[in-house]
């Protein structure tokens, strides 16, 4: 998945984009560039999956399931997947300690230890968000603070955002 992401994959479709204008200009050959590009998109993912890739890597669950277990504060990838990270067992250091988790065409699950000074702030659009009191959003932002939290002593700030999916943070 990262060659899709890399410059050399994006000039070369630059490049062919191009050709395929100038070409349409000069001598009338129209080439269906976006079909085309988006056929070989849709292969590429296929042969991809077929052959076991999982497109997985450490902070990032495109097209799979993840089960996150996080002890130091950092950040979560859900795109076109599925995962769960567990923040309650983290080892909290003095002051804000920061964890995101992104969710993008997917769901996500983030579970914190109940006994944890948290904060949780959550931005949707076209999505949903559930929050431990009971709250919602599915468009704008919203948070939730957990009983006795005081923001100049040590605690956990939980940053999601989710983008046409579904997160639920729960307490265990």
């Amino acid at each position: 998945m990262g060659f899709l992401f890399s410059g050399i994959f994006w000039g070369i479709v630059v490049v062919l984009l191009g050709l395929s204008i100038i070409l349409n200009v000069v001598a009338g050959v129209k080439i269906p560039f976006f079909r085309i590009f988006f056929g070989l998109l849709l292969i590429y993912w296929g042969v991809s999956l077929l052959i076991g890739a999982r497109f997985h890597r450490s902070g990032t669950a495109v097209f799979s399931d993840a089960d996150i277990k996080a002890t130091a504060a950092g950040k979560q990838d859900v795109i076109f997947g599925r995962a769960a990270v567990d923040l309650s067992g983290i080892v909290l250091k003095p002051g804000a300690n920061r964890y995101e988790v992104n969710t993008v065409f997917g769901a996500s699950v983030i579970k914190l230890d109940r006994t944890m000074p948290v904060k949780v702030a959550a931005s949707a659009a076209f999505a949903g968000v559930k929050l431990p009191d009971g709250g919602s959003v599915a468009f704008g932002e919203s948070g939730w603070r957990s009983p006795g939290l005081k923001e100049d002593s040590t605690y956990l700030l939980v940053k999601t955002d989710v983008v046409f999916g579904a997160t639920e943070v729960v307490l265990k």
